[in-house]
């Protein structure tokens, strides 16, 4: 299927933290293989999943 690469940003916006992913692909057919395979889906459980664990309080 090939490779494909992600980068993760974290930017500060007042306070508050946007975290930003850009995946890239080697050919438009691998990104649609990887979207009929469920990755968007993947990754929105997954960004859901970060933000129940940050809006827990911190542990000491």
């Amino acid at each position: 299927m090939g490779a494909a690469h992600a980068t993760v940003t974290l930017e500060d916006i007042g306070g508050r933290t946007r975290m930003t992913i850009q995946s890239v692909f080697e050919s438009e057919e691998q990104m649609n293989q990887m979207m009929e395979m469920g990755m968007e889906e993947g990754m929105k459980e997954a960004a859901g999943q970060i933000d129940s664990l940050l809006a827990e309080p911190a542990r000491a």
